[in-house]
């Protein structure tokens, strides 16, 4: 051609050169054309659609499949997920749809693990620290997000000699996953340490870490901070007033702790020392709402016919349930000493502070010949039938 070209006017060269590129343009398409061909084939052939299957089959929404399809969008066919969902929902775990669902939510990847290699294993190193296929279970149900990335050994290694049974530690994680998560050395040692200056034992340790993870899942700054208020007190040490006393500030900001002292001595009409001196009683007065603490104050010096004195003196009647203990006590303390089976300076203390066994052995059932329908009553009351 380059010849021909050679020879050939330049006006008829000018005419020549398009069709020639076009000649070679057309060439080459029909030379690529079969290689598009088999690629357009080939990835139909292994279109995977990923927000079907995680829909349709794994029970998420479109937006929680459109997030966690992002992990699975490059399978070639949902064999493998398969596999894992069948194990999941099957005899191993026995996990229903709703909990499939929320787990595949928390960690698409769960659907690329190997059964054999991957969730098998874990099963038996979750059984090899003394949990049942009904705790494993739970604690994918209450975090599904570490089940897969959870360090067994390490974990389990450290918290199951701490709390004893892993019903407590799920319990714990139930409300503070950070137990599955927080750094041993770092955070969760350094609080034992603390905790240990101030006079508790590894086993009383575990048993507070039960109402209070964060005191050992949290930043140990927190954590002494913590010390100082329930040191700031007046609790001693080695006692278990000095671990409710930890109880009840490891729950309570500084301002907010300052606020309900204060509500406290509005209520009851005391000084400030006059309220510290009843909390150093009973530090978990501190839990309760002001609200509750003002109704049954009410209760006590309007119905039963205490003064605050009385109360602050026995602080612990302001923890017992008003509807389910102190309101029904008093109907059974009223109806004896109308009838005067009981003496009229009967303690309402002491009847509100024995358990409920003890209560009926001693005020209910022996009266049951001249009062037969009283243990019907204090039943009813129990239950909220007896307006306060």
């Amino acid at each position: 051609m380059l010849r021909l070209q050679k020879h050939l006017p330049v006006r008829l060269q000018e005419h020549l050169l398009p069709i020639h590129r076009s000649a070679s343009f057309i060439q080459l398409s029909l030379q690529r054309s079969p290689l598009s061909t088999a690629a357009a084939t080939c990835s139909s052939r292994g279109h995977f659609a990923a927000d079907d299957y995680l829909v349709s089959t794994c029970g998420l929404t479109r937006e929680q499949a459109a997030n966690a399809a992002k992990c699975i969008s490059h399978w070639k066919s949902s064999s493998n997920a398969d596999a894992v969902l069948s194990f999941l929902t099957g005899p191993a775990l026995g996990l229903s749809k709703a909990e499939i669902a929320l787990l595949v939510a928390k960690d698409p990847r769960i659907l690329s693990c190997s059964v054999d290699n991957t969730l098998r294993v874990r099963m038996d190193r979750f059984r090899s620290y003394g949990f049942s296929v009904a705790q494993i279970s739970n604690f994918i149900r209450v975090a599904p997000c570490f089940f897969r990335t959870f360090n067994i050994d390490e974990k389990l290694g450290f918290w199951m000699p701490l709390l004893g049974s892993p019903d407590r530690f799920l319990r714990i994680v139930r409300r503070n996953f950070y137990m599955a998560t927080s750094d041993l050395d770092k955070v969760v040692k350094t609080n034992i340490r603390l905790l240990q200056e101030h006079g508790l034992s590894i086993q009383e340790i575990g048993n507070l870490c039960v109402a209070n993870p964060r005191l050992l899942t949290g930043n140990p700054d927190r954590t002494r901070a913590i010390l100082v208020r329930a040191d700031e007190m007046g609790v001693p040490r080695n006692t278990l007033l000095f671990r409710q006393a930890l109880t009840a500030v490891a729950g309570l900001g500084p301002e907010t702790m300052a606020s309900k002292l204060k509500m406290m001595a509005k209520i009851l009409g005391c000084s400030d020392a006059e309220v510290a001196r009843m909390v150093q009683k009973n530090p978990l007065v501190l839990r309760r709402s002001m609200e509750r603490i003002q109704r049954t104050c009410e209760f006590l010096t309007n119905v039963v016919g205490v003064d605050t004195k009385y109360i602050q003196g026995r602080p612990t009647i302001l923890m017992y349930s008003l509807e389910g203990r102190l309101v029904p006590r008093h109907y059974v303390m009223k109806v004896l000493r109308d009838k005067g089976l009981i003496r009229k300076d009967q303690s309402f203390y002491t009847m509100v502070t024995v358990s409920d066994n003890v209560f009926c052995s001693r005020y209910v059932h022996p009266h049951k010949d001249v009062l037969p329908s009283l243990a019907d009553a204090y039943a009813s009351a129990c239950n909220g039938k007896i307006a306060i």
